[in-house]
């Protein structure tokens, strides 16, 4: 069974692995970190809903290489972007506070096609909006609420080297399980009654293409991010004799990310 908040806990104690390894000169050869900016696009099609905005990007990945299982070797990364988008859809409304953070383990292999490094891996990517606040059609006036979203996902990845020093890499991501949370108390009326609703996602996938080039200590890379979730599960209630249901509609996201990394004690 899925267990988004195990998963957290998952998340929060990968993050606090990578960030004590930088502490540890046992660790400094593995541990990369760096900074970036991703131009960032969210659309629920149905809804004729969008999110736009630049965000700021964090990550760290740690690469030990006595960190394996039988012949499987570890690699453990984390990413944070955060920042502000802005919101159309029913009516307008800017800045709200965006936040996606995600825990990934993969195991990297050399010797299975030639020439490539395959990676299979396992994902947590967690993704929070903070869309409280009003804004007016005409005269009708909407009210928006804090949501997040919490994904499972497998994960298979490819890299090539080439030139020099530079890399290629493409990764396929498939949804295993999904949880949208949605705190639809923050609008009032009959919703208040219910407290945060749950939805639950079973479909979707991603992919992310990718160049880089090492300099030194530096990594410089590119790529391109899309993942596309399917609609979810419809959460039924009734409140003071009246009949509502909820769902997540399908969305999709794009993002445009640039981030420089940079490898300690190289």
């Amino acid at each position: 069974m899925y267990r988004p908040k195990f998963v957290s806990r998952l998340l929060l104690g990968g993050i606090s692995v990578l960030s004590s390894a930088a502490s540890f000169s046992v660790f400094a050869e593995s541990f990369t970190w760096g900074i970036g900016l991703s131009n960032y696009a969210y659309r629920e099609p149905s809804l004729r809903v969008a999110n736009d905005g630049w965000l700021g990007i964090a990550q760290a990945k740690w690469a030990p290489e006595d960190l394996r299982i039988k012949n499987w070797p570890l690699t453990l990364s984390g990413q944070a972007t955060f920042g502000y988008v802005d919101y159309t859809g029913s009516g307008s409304m800017a800045n709200q506070p965006t936040s996606i953070y995600q825990l990934h383990v993969e195991s990297p292999h050399s010797q299975w096609v030639k020439g490539y490094n395959i990676s299979p891996g396992i994902g947590y990517r967690y993704l929070y909006n903070d869309a409280r606040g009003t804004t007016t059609v005409g005269s009708t006036t909407y009210s928006g609420y804090r949501r997040t979203s919490e994904y499972l996902f497998a994960s298979l990845g490819a890299e090539r080297p080439f030139g020099d020093n530079w890399r290629v890499n493409a990764t396929g991501y498939y949804l295993l399980a999904g949880r949208q949370t949605s705190n639809l108390s923050d609008v009032g009326g009959d919703y208040a009654t219910q407290g945060p609703l749950h939805n639950t996602q079973r479909h979707g996938f991603g992919w992310k293409a990718g160049l880089c080039k090492t300099y030194q200590s530096l990594d410089i890379c590119s790529s391109f991010e899309y993942w596309q979730i399917g609609a979810s599960d419809t959460y039924y209630f009734v409140a003071n004799s009246r009949n509502y249901s909820v769902l997540e509609p399908a969305n999709h996201t794009k993002s445009f990310q640039f981030t420089v990394n940079y490898k300690l004690h190289e």
